[in-house]
């Protein structure tokens, strides 16, 4: 996660981001891009998306920026052993954008926003270091829309209670469905909103990613105290929610799944 202070294990968070792409996870900017643009990604973790962008949209330069330097270094590394010259990293938050005004072509953030306590202020830094004409992309989960497989109630507390440790710290995770709104607080005249699902867990290796970041996160000793010092649940109930979803990953039926909402914002 980023901008809170909850810690999932370093390896753990790669497994779960390491392998996104960008026709799956920006699905939606894709056909505004051409090359030779300045890219921006704002938190890019680990630089999954960073990077296969840099492969197959040919920017100019892409640089990705995140607040946790772990990431930026992994990402880093990536470029470097992968031969990428075209994409940089550098430590950044993204209510604070660490670059002068019109430095972009095109900014974009994915599963970012929703950790932040005021969202509008990022996307008018998003805004503010776009060129005129520049476009913007936003798109976060709204995990109002989660649905599981066998539908057991561990499974749904377990999805509240990461609701409930996000918001502790400032962040929603059904924000996203109001992102049009929220484009247009920060400035943005003309968008279009957009809603799709990237994350589909329906094999056995999906559901057993899923369910090590599900419990990486819940297990976290500072989600962990939080979430029985706030009394959301009893370290039994966690202790309880942590065993089902480690059974769910090798469950022979095991499924689940929830919406990204989006938002492509034009700076006229």
């Amino acid at each position: 996660m980023r901008e809170n202070r909850y810690i999932i294990e370093a390896s753990v968070q790669h497994d779960y981001v390491g392998e996104r792409e960008a026709r799956t996870f920006l699905p939606f900017l894709l056909p505004h891009l051409r090359p030779g643009l300045s890219i921006l990604d704002v938190g890019c973790g680990v630089g999954a998306i960073t990077l296969d962008l840099a492969r197959s949209a040919h920017p100019a330069r892409i640089v990705g920026i995140d607040v946790d330097p772990v990431q930026i270094a992994v990402a880093h590394s990536s470029a470097q052993e992968r031969g990428i010259t075209t994409a940089t990293f550098q430590v950044g938050s993204a209510s604070r954008l660490p670059f002068p005004d019109a430095s972009f072509d095109a900014v974009y953030a994915t599963a970012v926003v929703l950790y932040l306590r005021d969202p509008v202020r990022a996307l008018a830094e998003m805004r503010r270091v776009l060129r005129p004409g520049g476009i913007a992309a936003v798109a976060d989960d709204d995990v109002g829309t989660i649905v599981f497989s066998p539908d057991l109630p561990e499974l749904r507390l377990a999805a509240s209670l990461f609701e409930r440790a996000v918001a502790h710290e400032g962040g929603d995770t059904r924000y996203s469905r109001h992102l049009r709104g929220l484009a247009r607080q920060a400035g943005f005249a003309r968008s279009e909103g957009f809603a799709y699902a990237p994350e589909v867990y329906g094999d056995p290796r999906g559901t057993r990613r899923f369910a090590d970041f599900a419990g990486g996160a819940l297990g976290a000793p500072m989600m962990a105290d939080t979430i029985v010092a706030e009394g959301w649940a009893t370290r039994a109930e966690l202790d309880r929610v942590l065993a089902v979803l480690e059974d769910w990953a090798a469950h022979p039926d095991g499924f689940a799944a929830w919406l990204y909402c989006a938002v492509l914002a034009w700076k006229d």
